[in-house]
């Protein structure tokens, strides 16, 4: 009896590799961490990895966010990045000054088919089968959208693009947005203003920083000599300790069941917390203590952030901003204020549409895809887009506990599809359309619980005061470890590169 007519037997080797090219985006903590995985599971098989990265070094969110107070000491973390990708070799990967602008997938061929704006002027093209969005969320900052912004004449700036030889020194500066950059910088501005004015429209909760409880004096997470000379001769202790720390951070999990009792408990020690560190003053007790659940916005450890406000060259006002004035701003009542300089503290685009036109199956592009809803597929995967793979998407646990945790774990989720594509004649995988939306109905029932479906304006949704949540994870850090550790290859759609042929068995 014959074979079926049209039927071919494959000359790939059943489990035998073929060769992959695998491309990755950014060369932040994600790009680093991709390249040291890479390194560990592709040792001995055809594998090509290419990294593009719009600047010029790693380091991410760390290489570019440079404004003062920038925590934990900004320059410190990025020597210390620098330092894992020499020892990775990460370098001998990366292609700097070198920005993606569109990824087209090709169905015919299995690949994605790229181009790629080199050093800000000319255009090259290169190709991949597998395409790893490691960008982050911290890399397309904003301006906010005052009318007359670019009528003002002072010293106009964002917090992501810092000027570092303006000198602030008695000056009278206005500081836009009350989130993680404003807290940190607002300390270290207070003590050079002649007088500074905080527009502060959304507070923000200030928690102690998570690892508090180890330095009971106060510090502000700044070890004594004594400590890190300890820790440097005992790796181990120094193990344990971190260890303790993140902990912590996965055991805040529980804060966040927007009716717990822990939730309950930590609303109202922080509030006390807030309103010790403005000097019990009213006024500012007002304007600057949530009323939302901690947690609805990004929680933030500010040390000394409240302090300053409570300063008398500090104003704060949390009235809406009209317009910008050449001048200064103008605010709701129509008041006028003088500025020297505004420092636009407005964050991110935080949408986790690409930066780039992603066009996948039938010409769509994601970030249209994506304009009201990015709906991920456990936030590493998306329908319609075939060896795509994101370490940050849409609910990835950003707010759950340590992020570059996380992020190792969707890189390892995205290489094990590689090696799928490359062992089992496989041309693409994608996340079914069913599988998405089983994960977005279970998602969002979970969020009801949760303080981020809390009324507050956060990021997490977009920017929007109610609606659905797109940042955090519906889970802890363990439990996404967890979902992570193993591939549902029945939620995704599987093409082969030859549905008429396989490999042959050794």
């Amino acid at each position: 009896m014959g074979s079926k007519p049209g039927y071919t037997v494959s000359d790939q080797w059943i489990g035998q590799p073929r060769p992959v090219r695998v491309v990755v985006i950014g060369a932040g903590i994600g790009g680093i961490a991709a390249v040291k995985l890479f390194r560990e599971t592709f040792r001995d098989r055809p594998t090509t990895l290419v990294i593009y990265e719009k600047n010029n070094d790693v380091g991410g969110t760390w290489l570019e966010n440079r404004y003062p107070g920038a925590y934990v000491g900004a320059e410190e973390v990025l020597e210390y990045y620098k330092g894992r990708a020499q020892a990775y070799g990460v370098y001998e990967y990366v292609n700097f000054n070198h920005r993606v602008i569109e990824a087209r997938w090709d169905s015919y061929v299995g690949q994605w088919k790229l181009k790629i704006e080199k050093e800000g002027s000319s255009i090259i093209e290169d190709e991949c089968e597998v395409l790893i969005n490691v960008c982050g969320m911290l890399n397309q900052w904003k301006w906010p959208s005052i009318d007359g912004l670019d009528t003002y004449k002072g010293h106009l700036v964002h917090s992501a693009i810092w000027d570092s030889n303006y000198s602030f020194k008695g000056k009278t500066i206005g500081v836009i947005g009350s989130g993680s950059s404003a807290i940190q910088m607002v300390p270290k501005l207070q003590k050079e203003a002649k007088l500074l004015i905080s527009f502060n429209r959304s507070p923000s909760w200030i928690t102690q920083e998570f690892g508090a409880k180890y330095i009971p004096e106060g510090r502000g997470l700044i070890y004594s000599d004594e400590e890190r000379e300890a820790w440097r001769n005992n790796p181990n202790e120094f193990l344990k300790f971190r260890k303790e720390v993140e902990s912590i951070s996965n055991k805040f999990w529980h804060a966040n069941f927007k009716d717990g009792p822990v939730q309950k408990e930590l609303y109202k020690q922080t509030r006390q917390d807030m309103e010790k560190a403005l000097g019990g003053n009213m006024d500012l007790i007002s304007k600057v203590v949530p009323t939302f659940a901690v947690g609805c916005r990004r929680v933030t450890p500010g040390h000394g952030y409240l302090e300053a406000l409570a300063t008398d060259n500090v104003i704060v006002r949390n009235d809406e901003i009209r317009r910008i004035t050449p001048t200064g701003v103008q605010v709701a009542d129509g008041t006028n204020l003088a500025l020297d300089a505004i420092i636009c503290a407005t964050g991110f685009d935080n949408s986790f549409r690409p930066s780039f036109s992603l066009i996948g199956e039938n010409g769509v592009d994601l970030r249209d895809e994506w304009r009201e809803e990015p709906r991920a597929y456990l936030s590493v995967a998306a329908a319609g887009f075939p060896n795509y793979f994101m370490a940050t998407g849409p609910n990835v646990p950003l707010a759950n506990g340590s992020l570059v945790a996380c992020l190792e774990q969707t890189l390892k989720y995205a290489f094990r599809a590689v090696e799928k594509i490359q062992t089992q004649g496989i041309k693409s995988v994608s996340p079914t359309r069913e599988a998405v939306n089983d994960f977005q109905e279970h998602k969002d029932a979970i969020m009801e619980k949760m303080v981020w479906t809390s009324p507050c304006r956060s990021w997490y949704k977009n920017g929007k005061v109610d609606g659905k949540v797109w940042g955090p994870y519906p889970g802890s850090v363990p439990h996404f470890f967890e979902l992570m550790s193993e591939t549902r290859w029945e939620d995704f759609k599987i093409e082969y590169r030859n549905s008429k042929s396989i490999p042959i068995s050794r």
